[in-house]
């Protein structure tokens, strides 16, 4: 029983085997035991496998009753819906549309914002995108179905809502025009400023004024289409329907009652204007400026509230007013022109002389002139960063948390590149409504430039103390579009990505 124990079992067996010819006490018990015992035996070593012996031969195989278990396989991945791999795609072509858009190579973005529209019709970034870039490389007749079929896709999207508002003053539609923007003041919108521009140009050159793409020109009543047929037309012969009408008599009294008496025009007593009082503003060296009247429709009112300050707890911004939009070249032109105030030296590149572009290459002295002009002044770097949405901890840009390249002008190049109209861009305005915050130009305002991580020291040179300029550029890349972004340079500094707007105090 030790050797069976022991694993030992054909030694074992032998010895059983032996025990089954009892040699002293014969006997039918024991006998019966014997075989008994090895009976056990031979059926236990068939039931296991035998050891591998010393020797290297492999024992024969026996029959598993369980078989092995089989390895897992690994999950497959389910590979996308073919819907979602034409949006995946239309969105790649979309922003490759985009980049050439923002960079002025039109041919291109027009040709992968049609490749996205193929891939998925009626995606609103590559129906927008291809309405703009049309609009904007002179092909407004094309542009025209392409808003009206994103309107009636996205009614509430601000950007395609202005693009086809611009599009119907263009061609006359001022209802609708007013219905779609609120009001047509050019100050507000200054793109109709431009509109008109080009009109007055081609009414100067005698060409006709444009009209939405299949409408036909409708004829005057009285056959009169050319110049000289509205200049010398009473010289005409009239038919004779229209001479008897002219000598007809009245028959009866009450014919001839019905006929209305024309009434003299009365003179309209309007009362005089009351006088302005003036205010002289000095620019230095002798040199004075008649101040307008402050206008404060054209900006947003921001309740103001506690804005995060590193390395203290909050600052509370009191209640201001910010100018919706930067200062364009048409508003600045009119202080250059009433003011006698010096034209900036980027007017004359083409890049930079739209009147709805904003200004570049001001000095912070003369954007703080051009706001005392306005009756305003220049934002404090608090009320700046707070109207842009700072006081939103989780808003790391103006418009959210992620960046929509969209939504900003970034990224141009120096030698072709430049500041884009202002108000394009909807999407990328702040909780309070300012757009153009992140991107476009730097912007000008009061506060003296200080380093936040050099314990806020002052930052001067040869004594003059540097202003501080926020927002971002149209050459600055993706990270300084954050909110956060700010640098300084010296007041009289002139560089094509320096432009400002205006703030005032909440009445």
């Amino acid at each position: 029983m030790r050797r069976w124990a022991e694993s030992r079992k054909m030694e074992a067996l032998k010895v059983f085997a032996g025990l089954a010819v009892p040699r002293t006490l014969p006997s039918i018990f024991s006998g019966i035991v014997c075989a008994a015992a090895v009976a056990i035996a031979v059926a236990g070593c068939a039931a296991r496998r035998p050891h591998v012996v010393s020797s290297g031969v492999a024992p024969s195989p026996q029959r598993r009753l369980v078989p092995p278990p089989r390895p897992l396989a690994k999950p497959q991945k389910k590979s996308p819906a073919p819907a979602l791999l034409k949006l995946m795609a239309a969105t790649t072509e979309s922003e490759k549309g985009e980049r050439a858009y923002r960079n002025e190579y039109y041919k291109s973005a027009a040709r992968h914002f049609r490749k996205a529209l193929e891939l998925t019709p009626g995606y609103l970034h590559s129906l927008s995108g291809l309405g703009w870039t049309l609009y904007d490389s002179g092909r407004p007749g094309e542009a025209f179905p392409i808003f009206q079929d994103a309107h009636n896709r996205h009614p509430r999207d601000r950007g395609v809502r202005r693009g086809l508002a611009y599009l119907y003053f263009r061609y006359g539609r001022t209802e609708k025009a007013r219905a779609l923007l609120g009001s047509l003041d050019r100050e507000r919108w200054p793109e109709l400023a431009n509109i008109e521009d080009e009109l007055r140009e081609m009414k100067l050159k005698g060409a006709p004024l444009p009209r939405p793409p299949g409408e036909k020109r409708k004829k005057p009543e009285n056959g009169e289409e050319k110049i000289s047929d509205r200049l010398f037309g009473f010289l005409k012969e009239k038919s004779p329907a229209e001479r008897e009408k002219e000598d007809r008599v009245p028959e009866t009294l009450m014919e001839a009652l019905k006929e209305p008496v024309p009434e003299k025009p009365e003179k309209e007593k309007r009362p005089l204007p009351k006088k302005k009082k003036e205010l002289l503003l000095s620019l230095g060296k002798g040199k004075f400026i008649r101040a307008q009247p402050p206008s404060f429709h054209t900006m947003v009112d921001v309740p103001g509230g506690l804005l995060p300050v590193v390395r203290q707890t909050a600052k509370r911004i009191a209640p201001f007013r910010i100018d919706k939009l930067e200062v364009t070249n048409a508003l600045y032109a009119a202080f250059v022109r009433k003011a006698g105030a010096a034209k900036p030296p980027f007017w004359k590149w083409a890049r930079f002389v739209g009147p709805h572009l904003p200004v570049v290459g001001v000095t912070w002295n003369e954007a703080r002139a051009y706001c005392r002009w306005a009756g305003k002044r220049l934002p404090a770097e608090e009320e700046w960063e707070f109207a842009a949405g700072q006081g939103d901890k989780d808003r790391n840009y103006p418009w959210g948390k992620k960046f929509v390249g969209r939504h900003a002008v970034f990224g141009l190049r120096p030698d072709r590149g430049g500041p884009k109209a202002v108000g394009r861009r909807p999407g990328g305005a702040s909780p309070y409504g300012v757009e153009d915050m992140s991107g476009n130009v730097w912007e000008w305002v009061e506060s003296p430039f200080r380093r936040r991580e050099n314990g806020a020291k002052l930052v001067s040179r040869g004594g003059v103390v540097y202003r501080t300029l926020r927002g971002g550029s149209w050459v600055n890349g993706r990270g300084a579009m954050r909110i956060s972004s700010r640098t300084g340079d010296l007041p009289g500094r002139r560089l094509p990505v320096y432009g400002f707007r205006c703030a005032a105090d909440s009445p």
